[in-house]
């Protein structure tokens, strides 16, 4: 026999379950991926010396591949949506230069200032922020998340390409070979080239675009997969040390600022403004460590501040998403 106490906890806990399950749903096949690779280095399935051939992969074909769809399928106006692009990168920025400061003060070198001016600031929102506002807020919400990641792949790693090539071989030339490395990048010349297509009405052909959505598709797995297979070689005490700092102002100094920005300095709609906040409050993204490991630098605090703020943003992202409501 039921009695009304029973009828209202059941009516009560699929509120709590509709809030927690696209959180989950994300969050939990990220884990999921990086704990195959931590479990296949840990039982010697799979060799070191493959997460430096998976992060080639990723580098040089499936994460080209999955910035050149994310913007070829858009519109130009939509790729140049002022104040939403506007408070993406300003926040972004305003959150990498926090990160920046507080490593060169603590006598840092330049390089891994700029390693951890990333590592504060780049947000996963191509592998988990636009599945997460999809099941939340509904298809309407893949749109402005993939405009974010777009304009956060294009600044944050045009900008660290260039400081890395400068501080990690101080030579002459420097800013000429910058500048090279970001046109040659895998990283931003893909961008670029979608936005020609788009800008002048150009159309590749079904089979190519079916081929690069294809490669696309590898680009979150490897990269996820390589990080756990990182991880099972590191001591995660250590990592956790070294990254706290950062990880502290990826989930909690970035989505202020752009709550600053997206809510009250400019005027934005407040749908876009919501997926803005929502994406700014994501974790480390798994590229980061590509570019790491590309460079050889702080491979093993970058890859499990990815770990650890992934781990947090349960929490936190949780937290946003409910006060946003």
């Amino acid at each position: 026999m039921a009695l009304p106490g029973d009828d209202r906890r059941r009516r009560r806990a699929p509120r709590v379950e509709s809030t927690l399950d696209p959180v989950l749903g994300a969050v939990l096949p990220v884990f999921g991926l990086v704990a195959c690779g931590y479990l296949a280095g840990r039982f010697h399935i799979v060799t070191q010396a493959s997460s430096h051939a998976l992060n080639q992969f990723v580098y040089a074909f499936a994460l080209p591949a999955m910035l050149f769809v994310a913007v070829y399928r858009g519109s130009l106006e939509e790729i140049l949506s002022g104040a939403f692009l506007l408070a993406v990168v300003a926040a972004t920025l305003g959150t990498a230069a926090a990160g920046f400061a507080l490593s060169h003060f603590s006598g840092a070198a330049p390089a891994e200032s700029t390693m951890r001016a990333l590592n504060a600031s780049f947000a996963n929102t191509g592998y988990l922020g636009i599945p997460l506002v999809t099941v939340a807020y509904g298809e309407r919400a893949a749109l402005p998340a993939a405009l974010a990641t777009v304009a956060t792949n294009f600044v944050s790693f045009a900008l660290a390409i260039v400081c890395l090539e400068l501080f990690v071989n101080p030579r002459r030339g420097g800013v000429r070979r910058a500048l090279r490395g970001v046109i040659m990048s895998p990283l931003i010349w893909p961008i670029a080239l979608a936005i020609f297509l788009v800008a002048f009405d150009f159309k590749i052909p079904l089979p190519v675009e079916r081929f690069a959505t294809l490669l696309a598709a590898a680009a979150g797995p490897c990269a996820l997969f390589a990080i756990g297979l990182f991880v099972s070689q590191l001591s995660i005490r250590a990592g956790a040390a070294a990254s706290w700092q950062t990880t502290v102002l990826k989930l909690a100094l970035h989505p202020l600022l752009m709550a600053l920005l997206a809510f009250y300095l400019l005027k934005m709609d407040p749908f876009w403004a919501k997926i803005a906040v929502v994406c700014a409050s994501l974790p480390l993204g798994a590229t980061a460590f590509v570019l790491a490991q590309r460079y050889r630098l702080l491979e093993a605090e970058t890859s499990t501040g990815a770990v650890i703020s992934t781990a947090a943003s349960l929490l936190t992202v949780s937290l946003v998403m409910g006060m946003l409501g």
